[in-house]
């Protein structure tokens, strides 16, 4: 489905375009770059780093008791043998997906809380949409105007951090439009391209970009204001990215599967531990929309999925024991969220459609409830044709940001979600 973007969504992506453009380094910046504080903040932020699996990950292949019996019924050919698959514990009757044995380690540690069901009323089965009504926080949302953590970086947030969220993708995601933020995968081109001749023009060059930046903001146009904001930090941005935490090196080994989110999540881990006080990081995974082959027709294990799995849980893994290695596991708490679920049934091409209720996931040592924390969704609420079926939600996403905003960071939700959503008391 075609989405125009609204004017505020070009900005905001254009923002991302910008501020990964190349510049030449220089050992000197002018002095209103040089003067800028980058650890100092008046109130420290625990942090949060979000990892989006993009394209709805299949809940039901997550977390599952193989022996319920519509289980089978629903997924002939897809549902895994109970013999592959790693029981929680002795107490429950369910099981994880045998790749998600980083994610059972996690679980046996203390560090890792489930929330099966998530989901919200009146569910929509497009990414788009969805993605949409997650990032804005909104079920009625369409074409996000204000991501929700953009309301929370100016609504609630009262910290000074010099760059208060990381989104480490390709362009700005939705969670941030409305918000400057840098967008980084590679902190070495996060620069400015300027006259290469001397480090004097270069200097004069940056100064000017700050110049015309304040010159715009005096403007009463909002949206002029929010892009000379944006492009007057990127150059102090762009010298901090690049030089806090070079010497970062992994003291945990990341999985191979996936190399792009093993290199996203230590990038993260390189700021973290280097001192970078921001608060919010964001990576993503995609490939999760397993319509076909979603197990291997040999391997059940295997197939789209299963490497999915595998790499998202183990680069979790590695990253919170690198950060525990460092000593920095104790401020840093993972959360891990997909648009929507699947099918309770397979649909004939060994994989499932788009869904209703979903997973997420909290991972880390501030974990005060680990375990599952939600309703599992009954199979005694669904039927024939299973392809067809779905899952209600059991627990509201906004209980989630609530969690975030009022368990984690000690905010009022209804300043960022326009209404009380009360945590769950999981962190």
């Amino acid at each position: 489905m075609a989405i125009r973007p609204s004017r505020r969504q070009v900005l905001a992506g254009g923002l991302g375009a910008t501020a990964a453009l190349p510049l030449l380094r220089t050992p000197r910046l002018p002095r209103w770059l040089r003067s800028k504080e980058i650890y100092a903040s008046s109130l420290s932020y625990k942090k949060l780093v979000i990892v989006q699996l993009v394209g709805a990950n299949d809940w039901i292949n997550n977390l599952v008791d193989p022996d319920e019996p519509t289980y089978a019924a629903a997924r002939p050919t897809i549902s895994l043998p109970k013999a592959s698959m790693v029981r929680l514990d002795s107490t429950l009757p369910y099981h994880l997906h045998p790749e998600l044995m980083p994610f059972k380690r996690l679980y046996d540690k203390g560090w890792l809380t489930m929330l099966p069901g998530i989901g919200y009323p009146v569910p929509n089965y497009s990414h788009f949409r969805s993605m949409d009504i997650w990032s804005e926080a909104d079920p009625g949302a369409r074409n996000v105007q204000r991501g929700w953590l953009a309301d929370f970086l100016d609504n609630a947030y009262v910290g000074n951090d010099p760059i208060t969220a990381l989104d480490i993708e390709r362009s700005l995601n939705r969670v941030f439009y409305g918000h400057p933020v840098p967008v980084v995968r590679n902190p070495d081109s996060f620069q400015f391209e300027t006259d290469p001749a001397t480090s004097v023009d270069k200097n004069v060059e940056l100064a000017q970009i700050e110049q015309n930046a304040q010159f715009v903001r005096a403007a009463p146009n909002a949206n002029l204001k929010f892009v000379a904001d944006s492009l007057g930090r990127v150059p102090a941005d762009s010298r901090l990215l690049t030089t806090i935490g070079s010497t970062y090196t992994p003291r945990a080994t990341y999985p191979t599967v996936d190399p792009r989110l093993a290199s996203d999540l230590q990038l993260c881990a390189r700021y973290i531990t280097g001192g970078l006080t921001t608060p919010i990081y964001q990576v993503s995974s995609g490939g999760w929309d397993t319509h076909a082959n979603q197990v291997d027709a040999t391997n059940r294990a295997g197939g789209r999925h299963g490497p999915l799995l595998a790499a998202m849980s183990g680069c979790i893994e590695a990253f919170l024991l690198d950060l525990d290695a460092w000593g920095a596991a104790d401020e840093v708490l993972v959360m891990v969220w997909s648009e929507f679920g699947r099918r309770v049934g397979e649909n004939g091409n060994l994989g499932c459609d788009h869904g209703h209720a979903g997973i997420a996931y909290l991972a880390g040592k501030l974990i005060k409830k680990p375990g599952i924390q939600s309703p599992l969704p009954a199979w005694t609420s669904v039927q024939p044709p299973y392809d067809k079926a779905n899952f209600l939600h059991t627990v509201d996403f906004r209980s989630l940001y609530g969690t975030i905003l009022e368990d984690y960071w000690g905010v009022d939700s209804a300043k960022v979600l326009g209404q009380k959503w009360a945590g769950l008391g999981l962190v």
